[in-house]
């Protein structure tokens, strides 16, 4: 499966990604470092990867467990620290970089 995220995406300023059930936002990335550097580490792992920075905790849990959730339950990734800090590695699917349209 292939998306257009990466024509998509804005590589000169911070994109913030929504929930796909609720449309709240969950992240916002790259904030601390280029987007290079976050293309390059979400591409050295297979997933999307955010930092604390990056993660708007209004609406983003971690459990225990290291499994990552929005606060209405969506399952968005995990939590798998390497030497640098917390890096949260979420699914793609599980957020979006466009934002909701109002209902009008």
């Amino acid at each position: 499966m292939k998306t257009k995220w990466l024509e998509q995406v804005d590589k000169k300023e911070p994109t913030t990604y929504y929930d796909c059930i609720t449309g709240k936002p969950l992240f916002r990335a790259p904030i601390g470092r280029t987007f290079e550097e976050f293309l390059k580490e979400s591409k050295a792992h297979g997933w999307p990867s955010f930092r604390d920075q990056e993660v708007i905790w209004d609406d983003v849990r971690c459990l225990s467990n290291g499994e990552t959730v929005s606060l209405a339950g969506n399952h968005l990734g995990h939590n798998l620290p390497d030497g640098k800090g917390n890096r949260y590695c979420i699914n793609l699917v599980s957020v979006a970089g466009i934002p909701p349209k109002e209902n009008k």
